[in-house]
């Protein structure tokens, strides 16, 4: 325990350093990295030995991260097929592991571990993400989402609190009023729906100094509108659960890349990099996670990347904006929307909770009292843990609507660069209430 705790405070140290190296000194570093990790996973993860020797990859010409564009791009499917023995480092012991298992925003399970070192790693960049916007330890967090993070508090400091993403939003405001953040964390829908919902009164006791939003593309329009709300700076931030922390915005609000944690392309249809201001898809590498790596991982999300400096003056890369990341909300038969994220919530839960309950899932609202559930059953499937899920679908809608379970072999890709695990077909335009969200 002493050990993790030491290289804890050596883990945060580091990242808070890290942040106001110059860019040529952080490339520098990423590119050592970088290549470290390749010619790990090449040597240690037997998946990515047999796919570099048939794509007739040598590892004496991975020399620089130039030379990244000579090896092959990783898709989930390849990680999820080979989980765990041809993924994972040779000698790993997954009980001894950080283990979990995540949606995204695809709607498939994907497994991941982590050391317990790059676990605390991982942590101390997503305090970073707070400290670049003014969070201090005698702060009090309180976070939007479905399990509790698990802080503990040292007296007066690192206070945390945890409000459930997968209650009614009533039920979240008054949970809110209880803990009185110095700093709102959660989903950026559900964070909004929050905004619309809260009353004067209640903004007499909710008070928070900043608020951060996260796990899903929110636009502008939407962080102006709950910063009107709270009376407070909303900063966003960008990550996934199997790769981390990939970029955060400032205090300047510019967003700015982790390549310290993760090396980011940007790339066209050719599999070149795109110039600066131009949408391409994000492809990752991580360096600081030998026990899984993701090399070439393409993950289906657009951005663009920019070559301006932030006034900050952080030596970190900026982008410009992520263009890749939207569900669609449900509008029910009264008029009420109920955030994607709530629904894609409470499928997550369930996924952590039964590991092997679904293997892939797709929920459309074909009409506004009508939810269809597309399900791909997993290995350990019961119908009575599924029901669970459903008997949570219909509390939070919290009206009249059907729910129909289809099972299906597999889903089918639409072709898009990311195929939405939560689709609404109703027409929003025909509901002027929900303009802000759009």
């Amino acid at each position: 325990m002493l050990r993790y705790i030491l290289y804890g405070l050596y883990a945060s140290i580091l990242v808070h350093i890290n942040q106001w190296r110059s860019y040529e000194s952080l490339r520098k570093r990423a590119e050592k990295k970088v290549i470290r990790q390749i010619h790990l996973a090449y040597k240690n993860v037997p998946y990515y030995k047999k796919k570099y020797d048939e794509a007739g990859v040598s590892m004496k010409d991975i020399k620089t991260l130039a030379d990244l564009k000579k090896l092959p791009f990783i898709t989930k499917d390849e990680i999820r097929e080979n989980f765990p023995d041809g993924i994972l480092a040779l000698g790993t012991d997954i009980k001894h592991c950080h283990y979990s298992a995540t949606t995204g925003s695809t709607g498939r399970s994907l497994p991941f571990v982590f050391s317990h070192n790059t676990h605390i790693f991982y942590n101390t960049t997503n305090f970073r993400v707070y400290t670049m916007f003014g969070y201090r330890p005698w702060h009090k967090s309180v976070y939007v989402k479905y399990t509790n993070s698990n802080v503990r508090s040292l007296g007066p400091l690192f206070r945390t609190g945890h409000v459930k993403s997968i209650i009614t939003v009533q039920e979240q405001i008054e949970a809110i009023k209880k803990e009185k953040p110095d700093m709102l964390v959660g989903y950026a829908s559900l964070i909004l729906e929050i905004a619309r919902t809260v009353t004067p009164e209640d903004l007499k006791i909710i008070r928070p100094k900043f608020i951060s939003v996260n796990s899903e593309l929110s636009t502008r329009d939407q962080r102006d509108y709950i910063a009107s709300v709270f009376k407070c700076p909303v900063y966003d931030e960008y990550s996934t659960e199997e790769t981390w922390m990939i970029a955060s915005q400032c205090k300047e609000h510019n967003y700015h890349l982790f390549i310290d944690n993760v090396w980011v392309e940007f790339l066209n249809e050719k599999g070149e990099e795109v110039k600066p201001g131009e949408v391409g898809e994000i492809v990752l590498t991580t360096m600081m996670s030998p026990v899984m790596p993701f090399i070439r991982y393409r993950i289906g999300d657009l951005g663009r990347p920019s070559n301006k400096k932030c006034a900050c003056g952080r030596g970190f890369p900026l982008l410009e904006a992520f263009d890749g990341r939207r569900d669609d909300s449900f509008i029910l038969p009264s008029g009420r929307f109920v955030s994607s994220l709530k629904i894609l919530n409470t499928f997550t839960m369930y996924i952590k909770k039964y590991l092997h309950l679904m293997e892939e899932f797709k929920v459309i609202q074909t009409d506004p009292g009508l939810v269809i559930i597309k399900l791909v059953k997993g290995k350990e499937y019961r119908e009575d843990r599924f029901q669970e899920l459903i008997d949570q679908l219909n509390r939070i809608f919290g009206e009249p609507v059907t729910i129909k379970v289809e099972m299906v072999d597999s889903i089918p890709s639409t072709g898009a660069v990311k195929r939405k695990a939560i689709e609404s077909l109703v027409n929003k335009r025909d509901i002027p209430d929900l303009a802000r969200l759009n």
